[in-house]
């Protein structure tokens, strides 16, 4: 399998492959961290990423829980202790959130990791990010 499609798996794919245990987490880390350098600069979803975390994380992640190894962007109004959140404002440049907020603890109780950050609108006002404060994102 190359890495674009290790890519565009979905997670129940992804899931098995992990269990099977024909794919570890580190390779599908690094197989969408090729895919994101290969299209987000036409894109312009990823607001900022944490790969060398994901990794660390990847490499002791427990496949057999619920979503063990599944790598996870979020929105970057969300709290992932230690990443920039800038709520797609340049107001907020430069902080990085001091906690995970319970949806993070949650997903990662889980076994999700979280790898990255995506744009949205500037505080979450609106739904198309034309109102990012940082960068519009392109539908692929």
């Amino acid at each position: 399998m190359t890495e674009n499609e290790l890519a565009a798996l979905s997670i129940a794919d992804l899931q098995s492959l992990l269990r099977r245990r024909e794919v570890s987490p580190r390779e599908v880390i690094d197989a969408l961290r090729e895919r994101i350098e290969a299209v987000d600069p036409d894109i312009g979803a990823y607001l900022s990423l944490d790969i060398e975390a994901a990794t660390k994380e990847a490499e002791h992640a427990n496949v057999d829980l619920p979503l063990g190894g599944i790598p996870i962007a979020i929105k970057d109004i969300i709290n992932v202790m230690g990443q920039p959140c800038t709520c797609a404002s340049k107001i907020l440049h430069g902080y990085r959130a001091p906690y995970d907020a319970t949806v993070i603890q949650k997903l990662r109780a889980a076994g999700a990791i979280p790898f990255g950050k995506t744009n949205l609108d500037e505080f979450a006002m609106g739904s198309s990010t034309e109102n990012s404060a940082v960068k519009s994102t392109r539908n692929p």
